[in-house]
């Protein structure tokens, strides 16, 4: 997974660059190509520790595809005044669904090390 760092982080950077580019200038197109970009790059890294980790998905890509809709759902309803109220609770359980993916990869990822580990061990 250390070797797969330098992806996540860069997706991070990325997607971070473009969301603080959108907020000061809203009328660039690169703002969503940097987003799409490190979006890219978190997927990358997400496929690539799976398949090093010979792991199968689990329940919690439940939580992230559910956490990425909202988000792209409090995008959309940002866009009208009618539906404004309804985008920012949106997007905030959009981002807790996605942390909580995290939260949970990371869990089932060291609970896969450590039984890998102790196979060896044995």
């Amino acid at each position: 997974m250390r070797n797969y760092k330098a992806v996540f982080f860069t997706g991070l950077i990325l997607i971070i660059t473009g969301i603080l580019l959108k907020i000061s200038t809203p009328e660039t197109w690169i703002s969503s190509v940097l987003i799409s970009l490190g979006g890219t790059a978190k997927i990358l890294f997400l496929v690539l520790t799976l398949r090093k980790n010979k792991l199968r998905p689990g329940y919690e890509m439940l939580f992230l595809l559910a956490g990425l809709a909202l988000v792209i759902l409090g995008a959309q309803l940002r866009k009208e005044p009618a539906t404004l109220a309804f985008a920012l609770p949106a997007t905030l359980s959009g981002l807790l669904l996605k942390v909580s993916f995290v939260l949970l990869f990371i869990r089932r990822l060291r609970l896969h090390r450590l039984r890998r580990t102790r196979d060896q061990a044995i």
